[in-house]
């Protein structure tokens, strides 16, 4: 597999720019790893270099996981997206699902891609544990890596039934002879980086730099590890977490759902984490903008005004995501954008006098698979934009674990300990949906359902509530609902997991075996 080799980033560049406006920037050079790793300085360096994969590996992981879900569609323009329909209609197998495009390419992000953070996660460490540097310093951002690491395993455990466990530096001549780790063994190890005598030296929320790591994150993270793996002992434990950063005060659901995916709705009540991007021409942009916007659009309306930017749609809304939603839920248009609605609502300005006589919202219907439609969470805007190469540098953060998915994740595993909820888990279930509608008319009531109702509730109110946050294909597979939702698309249980790609198995000289799942 790609995850195998070794891409030494910051071996090779030393340096790269800061993630976010707070956090300081400094300018690329070039520096041998030997005298590289020696101050506080080298290190944040290290960790900016871990930050830049999240900012380019996982949004590509969001790309294929959408594709593999209900969210979206082969988009693109029309005969463009066509390398892309395999993962959409579960057509691909171990020599044309991600090594087809040549070692390392673009389309290589969940293997290839993923591997490189975790290479660059397990440098960082390794130089931390062995430098003379400040412990409280070491400590706290040898934890912060830990997590990473364990972030960028949790997405390959996802991805594949079983993969090599790189737990260290290791020179490149060695890397194709690392054995793949069993299940338990993978997640054993993750659960390693986000062990409490780990993450108690990550800061808490309310000192934590914005885009940085706060322990609340590792818990998060944690939990939804244990639910995947479906480790019922350590059910209680995380739960006993969800109910202390519930009863911490420290997050509350922003009241208004359409206004968390615009700028004034970033590192507001409701964050845990977002991966924040630079932009202001710096080259270093959210790239789901590049992807998600609507093709040549032209807005007349200011920043101000919600004007819209463009994109390549490359991953198609489809309107059963707009049906799926029911009458009232202010989450289908915090979810969906209706260019028609867009049209309109610059013609209502233009006859207001608003805008110029003859402005209009235009937008090119050029695209694989469009019905109009598109994704408004992360959707280019103008709040966002840039003047400069517009496409590399939409600087929206992306809001990766936010407090609504802690409140569904306690009332799941509640129901999955006992088979019911609690009054207390139903006012954490009663929090979600009050907001979704405004007003407290649209309940479900829990009580008296039995553990499979409930779940089925829970995970259709996931989906309401998370499509388009990187959610979706992974609730999928985690609620055994592939064949419901996506047997018509032709998924079978064989697609729980990738093959291992035949190209790395020849790699490897004998070193890989493929997979379980896909060796019969």
């Amino acid at each position: 597999m790609k995850k195998t080799t070794i891409i030494f980033i910051i071996c090779i560049t030393g340096i790269f720019s800061a993630c976010t406006d707070f956090l300081q920037t400094n300018p690329t050079t070039e520096v041998s790893e030997i005298e590289f790793y020696k101050t506080k300085e080298d290190m944040m360096m290290g960790l900016y270099a871990i930050m830049n994969e999240t900012q380019t590996r996982l949004m590509e992981v969001w790309s294929y996981s959408s594709l593999l879900s209900d969210e979206s569609e082969t988009g693109g323009g029309l005969g463009e997206g066509v390398y892309k329909t395999k993962w959409d209609n579960f057509s691909y197998d171990a020599t044309t699902c991600f090594g087809y495009w040549g070692y390392g390419s673009w389309w290589n992000e969940w293997d290839f891609g993923v591997y490189n953070g975790v290479i660059a996660a397990n440098l960082l460490i390794d130089k931390l544990q062995s430098s003379n540097l400040d412990a409280d310093f070491v400590n706290a951002l040898s934890a912060e890596a830990r997590f990473y690491r364990a972030l960028f395993y949790n997405y390959l455990f996802m991805g594949y039934e079983q993969f090599p466990l790189i737990k260290g530096y290791l020179p490149a001549s060695e890397m194709y002879t690392v054995p793949k780790g069993t299940r338990q063994e993978i997640y054993e190890f993750m659960l390693s980086d986000l062990d409490d005598e780990v993450t108690q030296y990550l800061p808490g929320r309310e000192v934590t730099v914005q885009g940085r790591i706060c322990r609340d994150a590792a818990k998060v993270l944690r939990a939804k590890i244990i639910l995947f793996h479906r480790d019922e002992t350590s059910y209680l434990s995380v739960l006993s977490d969800m109910k202390e950063i519930i009863q911490s005060n420290r997050y509350s659901l922003n009241p208004d759902y359409t206004q968390l995916w615009l700028k004034a709705g970033e590192w507001g009540p409701e964050s845990i984490y977002e991966i924040a991007f630079a932009g202001n021409n710096t080259g270093e942009g959210n790239g789901l903008g590049r992807s998600l916007g609507g093709r040549n659009i032209i807005d007349p309306r200011s920043a101000e005004n919600g004007g819209l930017m463009e994109g390549w749609g490359q991953n198609t809304m489809p309107s059963t995501i707009y049906n799926m939603f029911k009458p009232g839920d202010t989450r289908r248009e915090g979810t969906v954008i209706v260019y028609a609605d867009e049209k309109k609502k610059v013609e209502e300005m233009v006859t207001a006098g608003q805008l110029p006589v003859g402005s209009s919202f235009k937008i090119s219907d050029q695209q694989e698979n469009y019905e109009g439609l598109g994704h408004y969470k992360y959707h280019p805007r103008k709040e966002t934009g840039s003047d400069i190469n517009p496409l590399d540098n939409y600087s929206f953060s992306y809001r990766f674990y936010r407090y609504a998915d802690v409140l569904l994740l306690a009332a799941e595993l509640e129901a999955r300990i006992t088979g019911t909820v609690s009054s207390e888990g139903q006012s954490w279930f009663d929090q979600i949906r009050d907001r979704a509608f405004r007003d407290n008319n649209h309940r479900i009531n829990l009580t008296g359902k039995s553990k499979n109702e409930i779940l089925d509730i829970l995970f259709e109110e996931r989906g309401y509530e998370f499509i388009d946050e990187m959610q979706r294909w992974f609730d999928i597979l985690r609620f055994d609902k592939g064949t419901k939702i996506l047997g018509h698309k032709g998924w079978t249980e064989k697609y729980r997991y990738f093959p291992i790609d035949q190209s790395e198995m020849d790699r490897a000289q004998g070193h890989l075996t493929q997979n379980p799942g896909w060796s019969k």
